[in-house]
Parts: structure tokens; sequence; C-alpha cells
């Protein structure tokens, strides 16, 4: 609602009078057709009227506008009275300067500042009123640290009030000791219930590893039979080749024998002694054996070619012959067995 227009001082304009409440207008509003009101006012009135209630006209919130500037001047130019005349303040300032007199204006009335405190006095006797006022506090004067109110001072009692408070304060330890408890239980079951997890996923570990060596441990001993096979094959082989090897030199023929035979003892003997400085696998041994069997027939053949009647060293030459293919039939068995295993 606007200003109450028996407040003012001197003579009040009518185009600064309200349309609605017809007070001296207080936060104005205009309207199109340039008529004033309070802003509570218009407010108020349009809810159920939408038209201005001077003219009629159609009007609604959204097309309100401030008032003129040299309307607002001369409004806020108006002299007033303090709204605290009635109990006593004497001020008269302008429209302008009202609310900031008001908010420090002596005799206005404000409420105590103590908490449960319902009264109600003039700021000029506030300081009064908090020095005798009932439900002001201060702390206990024998030293117990409580905040006592005015009216509760013949009532207290420190013990009471320290064996209140301890019993207070031991309930709410004892609440978070519990609370703590329940705390690190959940953590220990948390931990205990992660660790038979861990035992039971390395004793799963164990297990698989223990498998693995197992394996790896027949592996090995299948290895060692094999490579212990291999060497007993290859001693074997070597002391055939030996004994081979002394029974071609027995039966190699003196220097005047065929060309051909001379040939194949040479060669046998350069590839004999490469055999001797080398180690062979099994299966330049097998090479090696059936060139000597080959190198052999050629020469039981070129013994064996039409020529002129035999004399005595030809018939031992014959007798040497059948050794020799005794010794090649030899050979190929060895070889063959060599080849198989």
């Amino acid at each position: 609602m606007g200003y109450d227009l028996e407040r003012f001082v001197g003579y009040v304009n009518e185009g600064l009078l309200c349309c609605v409440c017809r007070d001296v207008l207080e936060r104005p509003l205009q309207a199109p057709c340039e008529h004033a009101y309070c802003s509570a006012c218009i407010s108020s009135w349009l809810v159920h009227h939408p038209s201005c209630p001077e003219d009629r006209l159609p009007l609604d919130v959204g097309s309100l506008k401030p008032l003129y500037r040299y309307m607002r001047n001369d409004l806020s130019r108006l002299q007033i009275r303090c709204v605290n005349v009635g109990q006593g303040c004497e001020v008269v300032c302008t429209l302008e300067s009202l609310h900031t007199h008001e908010d420090e204006c002596e005799f206005a009335f404000v409420s105590c500042s103590n908490t449960g405190c319902p009264v109600q006095v003039e700021r000029r006797v506030l300081e009064a009123h908090l020095s005798e006022c009932n439900f002001r506090s201060r702390e206990c004067p024998n030293g117990c640290g409580h905040t006592l109110l005015s009216i509760d001072q013949s009532q207290h009692n420190c013990v009471a009030e320290l064996r209140t408070e301890v019993e207070m304060l031991r309930a709410e330890m004892l609440c978070k000791v519990e609370e703590v408890r329940r705390e690190m239980e959940s953590r220990l079951d948390s931990q205990r219930r992660h660790m038979v997890q861990k035992e039971s996923q390395l004793k799963n570990d164990v297990e698989e590893l223990k498998g693995q060596l197992s394996r790896v441990m027949c592996d090995m001993r299948a290895l060692l039979g094999a490579e212990r096979l291999r060497r007993q094959e290859l001693a074997e082989a070597e002391l055939e080749k030996r004994e081979l090897l002394e029974l071609l030199r027995d039966l190699q023929p003196t220097r005047s024998q065929h060309p051909v035979e001379q040939a194949s003892r040479e060669q046998h003997q350069q590839m004999s002694a490469w055999e001797l400085h080398t180690e062979p696998s099994r299966h330049q041994q097998r090479e090696a054996s059936l060139h000597v069997s080959s190198l052999s027939l050629h020469s039981a053949q070129a013994m064996n070619t039409p020529g002129p009647p035999p004399s005595p060293q030809l018939g031992e030459g014959t007798r040497k012959g059948g050794t020799r293919s005794l010794t090649l039939d030899c050979i190929k068995r060895k070889s063959r067995e060599v080849t198989v295993i």
C-alpha cells in the first residue's frame, strides 16, 4: 500500500497519488494510459480486474512500466514525518531518505537479541533491557564452564551438570567405539575371505606346477634314456666299424693287384682316416658303409671276369673273394639295422 497522506508536510500533487488506494505512491508503476499505481496495489487489482481502475482500458502486468523521471524526482522530494512519530520521534525528512532514517530511529521497536526472549523494546532502551533480561546468558561463576540463563542460575548444580556431561561424552565415546569395532570386524572378514581365496588359488597353482614338474621329469627321463641308447648305438657302430676296417685290411691284396682294387683301397684308407678324425653321424656312417660295399662289389666283379687259367694264387684269391662276399653281406645287414634305428 502507499504512504499515508497525513504523514506528509506541505502540498502533495494529485498526480503522485495511487489510483487504487488514493495514498502517496510507493514503488510506483505506470500504465500506457499514464495512470500511476503502487506496485502492490496494481498487482492485487489485476488478479481480479484485467483493466485500468481509472478508465477501464485493458491492462496486464506486462504493459506496466516505471514512472516518468520528473514524477519520480517530485516524489522523492516530498517531506514526510517518521513512522515512529507516535513514540515521540519528531524527525521530518525527504521520502528518498525515509528508509535510512527508520533503520536507525531510536524510537523504533526492536526484538531482544537473547534467545527465547519475546520482548520488543525501543532501540534507545535496548541496552538497559539486555542487562536485566531473564534470558541473558553467562558462564557459571563457579568455573564449571556451563553457560547459564539468569532464570536458571538459582537451580544450577555444577557437579550434576558435569556428571551429566561426562555421561553424555561416555555414551558418545561408546557409540564411536562400537562403530569402529563393527568397521574393523567388517574389514577383517573381508580380508579373511580374500586370504582364503588367495590360499585356494595358490594351492591350485602349486598342484598345477607339480603336475608340470612331473611331466617335465618324465620327459627328462625319456630323453636321458634315448640319449643312453643313442650313445650305446654309437659305441656299437664304432666297434663294428673298427672290426670292418680290420677285415678290409686283412682282405687287401698286394701292391701288384688290379688297379681298380688299388684305387679302391687308397680311397677307402682316405675315408677311414677321415672317419677316425671326425665322429660321424648315423647318416654319414650309413653312406660310408654303402660306399665301401659298392667298391668291394666292383672289385669282386673285376676278379670274376674271364682270363687265363687260375693259378694257385688265384685259388687263394677266390677263397678271399668268398670271405669278401660274406663281409659285404654283413655290411649290408648292419647298414639296414642302422637305418631302421
